[in-house]
């Protein structure tokens, strides 16, 4: 549901953005989400701001950020947030991210799509349900392949449906509009489904087991089910901790998922990592043991909270040396490139509201004079931009920095600014 790195449309009907109190915080977790033990709070995240936030209007006022706090199972190795932020917030008109419209996550599918074929070579199927289907994307991928097409997904609401303007082949899929949290299964599906796929979903779910225990019971016994959530020990891996923000609830590892999968009463088929989408865990898991390909890769070190730490403070002692690099080109001409819907995150752990970037430029011409609600910036097109190559450039969307740095290097800016180590 959200790949968040310059990939998001927003919404026209968004003419400003609200302040946000502490009434957004509908609960407190107290147990991990897989296993039921006390997980340990090791990042305080006070503030932390929402993400997303496009307004036509300058506003003067930034959106106040809600108190956060990433806490780690010592059992199990899963992550988790402290706080729930109302979802009614978070996935109101301006949330907006569509998987078709964004390369990342298009790459992502494909790649998603490649390990289906490996498992299924074998085999066809009847029945699949997407759960977190977007904006049907991966669903219509399956056309021709699987007989029926059912996919969950809450912005598909009316209004969605009337402004989607679909190609003729969505005609064949089967949406329901409302997450599958709210769904009657078996009352909302014709029969049950015989292949179950959920991309980038469950991270956002508040109780993963629940919603685990409802596809089991509606599904096929032998239905195969292949889900994708960004990896935990790529985030702390990779220093990723911009990854952490109010929509992403869950973080699992692999150990907690497969731990999860055996709590639930799932059998583990096999894992792949996609390094190139947020270090993407790809699971498969059936209901019935036996017959199942199974992954002979060496599962990584577990995550543990003292590991979560050590690797925050390598974050944070690398944002803090990229600040004062920023502080030296005060002054200068910079601009932001990416006008990402994660860069909140990014200028809250800088300790910076990037108020020196001249504009943030972003390629998607629908963003082109938009305002974020939570910083003092202005988006730009770079096609109204003459003086790129005498300007710095600070890259602002940290999951594209590829395509980006092609694109900057054929027109030679001064200075390329790149916040992190690793790409």
């Amino acid at each position: 549901m959200w790949t968040e790195e310059n990939t998001a449309q927003h919404s026209e009907r968004e003419d400003h953005v609200e302040q946000v109190s502490i009434e957004s915080i509908t609960q407190r977790a107290q147990r991990c989400g897989v296993c039921g033990e006390r997980p340990e709070a090791v990042l305080d995240l006070p503030g932390l701001p929402l993400t997303g936030l496009y307004a036509k209007a300058f506003n003067n006022e930034s959106v106040a950020g809600i108190d956060q706090h990433l806490a780690v199972c010592p059992s199990c190795g899963h992550g988790q947030l402290v706080y729930q932020v109302r979802p009614s917030l978070l996935y109101g008109e301006s949330y907006s991210f569509r998987t078709s419209v964004s390369d990342t996550a298009k790459q992502g599918t494909g790649f998603f799509l490649s390990k289906l074929r490996e498992l299924s070579a074998d085999r066809s199927f009847h029945r699949v349900l997407d759960v977190g289907c977007n904006d049907l994307h991966l669903l219509r991928q399956l056309d021709g392949w699987v007989e029926s097409r059912v996919g969950i997904d809450p912005v598909w609401n009316a209004d969605e449906k009337r402004q989607a303007q679909p190609d003729e082949r969505d005609a064949r899929i089967n949406v329901i509009g409302a997450t599958v949290e709210e769904v009657d299964l078996p009352q909302a599906l014709e029969a049950p489904p015989d292949l179950v796929l959920c991309r980038h979903t469950l991270e956002h779910i508040g109780d993963p087991r629940a919603a685990l225990s409802k596809l089991f019971e509606a599904s096929t016994e032998d239905a195969l089910f292949l889900f994708e959530v960004p990896g935990f020990e790529a985030l702390v891996r990779r220093l990723r901790f911009d990854h952490v923000f109010h929509q992403h609830v869950q973080y699992f590892s692999l150990s907690s998922f497969q731990r999860l999968l055996g709590e639930v009463g799932f059998h583990y088929r096999a894992h792949w990592v996609n390094y190139h989408e947020w270090g993407a865990l790809v699971m498969a898991f059936v209901k019935q043991r036996g017959g199942g390909l199974r992954q002979a890769d060496e599962a990584p070190p577990a995550v543990t909270p003292a590991s979560v730490q050590a690797a925050y403070e390598l974050f944070r002692r690398q944002m803090a040396s990229t600040n004062e690099v920023l502080s030296t080109f005060e002054g200068t001409r910079v601009y932001g490139y990416g006008a990402a819907a994660m860069l909140p995150i990014l200028a809250y752990h800088l300790g910076n509201d990037l108020s020196l970037l001249t504009a943030v430029l972003d390629d998607d011409p629908t963003k082109d004079g938009l305002h974020y609600g939570n910083l003092p910036l202005t988006i730009r097109s770079p096609s109204g931009v003459a003086d790129l190559e005498g300007a710095s450039i600070f890259l602002t969307a940290l999951d594209n920095v590829k395509p980006i740095l092609t694109k900057l290097l054929a027109r030679r800016p001064k200075h390329i600014i790149y916040p992190l180590h690793l790409i």
